[in-house]
């Protein structure tokens, strides 16, 4: 019998259940999101966590005793040992919850609790830069600032599960003010901090646009960011001696800023021997971090293996993915989000589901070109076992939103124009079903208002952007930033990037490797 975890992913904004099939390995199955509505009162949440749990149970044709177990991740503080959630910033009237003790007896089996920075650091451990180690430190540089530490393979929680704690280090004597504390990592270098004591309220996103550009004050902005992230780990260098320290968020998105500043003071203020015994990189398991989380929990706490991501494809499929970044190095850089985007949509087929498509222009051609190569032969001749007693191939579902063109023109005349795509994707779509987007800029509105209907109705949202990735990058579950600014040159790199993902796709559903 198949092992399944169910894990639960709580946040100050939004919530996710996501369901694993672990029997070899990790592979996401299902996932439901939803706003967590604080305003609404500890109780609602909860009763949407667990209603959330037995739906996609339902929609998987499974029951609680196909469960292993429960992960639970959830912003700190908390007491992962008693189970309990206490008092967190961003989720209020969150004041000793036995959240460990209501989900396991609602469902019927263990559960486990971490705070999500130490999940986060078993995601990357396990499946992402810092697999192969045993001297881990995994820093969510994102809103706030806090770290997972993994030292001798062991996760690191300390008496109270407060270990790790790093933002809360007083950098300065006297310094930006934030939690209680003057000068602290995390006034520093957090995206709150850093937009409030240093961009006068402007979003990090336009600074480091105006830094790229070229403008010395944003340039100098990051310097400062760069410099105190140097400082605090120099500190965790000299204290925990890591072979890795990874980094998410606002480092993986900004490292070309950060890195030069960051480097040059973690050489001044580093022990020399940890300096060079350590590697400073960017999060590899992107914005599926995440979703693997809440599941890594339970793993670690069973002795569940978690092979990393692409040791668990197929080696044709596998070949797909090398030969493109073979051809295409420039593209080197977006490997793991199109193998995230590959695990998104393997598991919508192998489910029954459909993939949705829609972008303008040369992306609305891109889009019935990759429809073209899901629903019929690309590579292999896809024999199929149809009773028609006609030539058919086997076909992976892929409809193109943008070629119902009285449809689209009866309702952009009638309605809106903008909402052309959404209404499709509230037609055609249901949940589990994938919504690719395709967008040079990430700025198309109506490619905008589709991904955030698909969002609204559990439908996976992948993108394929530019370098810039635009506001639709920051609704969607993926985003494969290509390097290019142009549209003409973005849109030369999405053609082997999609060929590559349809490549892949074939080979796993019709290959025999």
């Amino acid at each position: 019998m198949k092992k399944f975890i169910l894990g639960f992913d709580i946040g100050g904004t939004k919530c996710a259940v996501n369901l694993a099939d672990v029997d070899n390995g990790v592979i996401l199955t299902d996932k439901l999101g939803f706003p967590t509505e604080t305003e609404k009162g500890v109780e609602q949440t909860i009763q949407n966590l667990i209603s959330n749990g037995r739906k996609i149970l339902v929609q998987n044709d499974l029951t609680t005793a196909d469960l292993t177990a429960i992960g639970i991740s959830c912003g700190g503080p908390l007491d992962a040992r008693s189970g309990l959630v206490l008092s967190p910033p961003h989720l209020p009237g969150w004041d000793g919850i036995p959240i460990r003790e209501i989900l396991s007896k609602e469902f019927s089996v263990p559960a486990f609790l971490q705070n999500d920075a130490n999940a986060c650091a078993l995601v990357e451990w396990k499946l992402g830069a810092g697999r192969g180690t045993q001297d881990m430190i995994f820093i969510t540089m994102g809103t706030g600032f806090g770290a997972g530490v993994i030292a001798g393979g062991k996760m690191i929680e300390g008496a109270c599960s407060l270990a790790g704690e790093v933002g809360h280090v007083r950098l300065e004597s006297d310094g930006p003010y934030m939690f209680g504390k003057k000068g602290s990592v995390e006034a520093y270098c957090s995206g709150e901090g850093i937009e409030k004591n240093f961009g006068n309220g402007v979003p990090l996103k336009i600074i480091a646009e105006k830094a790229r550009n070229g403008d010395a004050e944003s340039l100098e902005v990051f310097n400062k960011i760069g410099r105190q992230l140097g400082k605090a780990l120099a500190i965790l260098l000299d204290l925990f001696n890591p072979e890795r320290i990874i980094i998410g968020s606002i480092f993986t998105r900004c490292e070309d800023l950060l890195r030069d500043s960051m480097n040059e003071t973690l050489s001044e203020q580093a022990l020399p021997g940890a300096f060079k015994a350590c590697r400073v990189l960017p999060a590899e398991t992107g914005e599926l971090i995440g979703d693997y989380a809440s599941i890594l929990i339970a793993c670690y706490e069973l002795g569940i293996d978690a092979l990393p991501l692409d040791e668990s494809l197929k080696n044709g499929v596998r070949a797909h993915l090398e030969r493109l970044i073979e051809r295409y190095p420039v593209l080197s850089n977006c490997k793991r989000d199109i193998l995230n985007a590959f695990f998104i949509m393997r598991g919508a087929f192998k489910k029954g589901r459909k993939l949705l498509l829609c972008g303008n222009g040369g992306s609305a051609a891109d889009c019935g070109h990759i429809a073209g190569e899901l629903m019929k032969g690309f590579l292999l001749k896809r024999e199929s076992e149809s009773k028609t007693g006609q030539p058919l191939q086997g076909a992976l579902p892929a409809i193109d939103l943008t070629q119902h063109n009285a449809l689209s023109t009866a309702f952009g005349n009638d309605v809106d124009h903008a909402l052309v795509y959404a209404q499709q994707v509230y037609g055609y779509g249901k949940s589990g079903d994938v919504l690719l987007c395709i967008s040079t800029s990430g700025e198309a509105k109506n490619v905008i208002v589709a991904a955030s209907t698909a969002r609204v109705m559990n439908i996976p949202v992948i993108s394929l952007t530019g370098a810039g990735g635009g506001k639709l990058s920051e609704i969607s579950d993926i985003t494969v930033r290509v390097p290019a600014d142009s549209t003409p040159e973005i849109q030369e790199l999405h053609l082997p990037a999609y060929h590559c993902l349809c490549a892949m796709l074939e080979e796993e559903f019709f290959g025999i490797s």
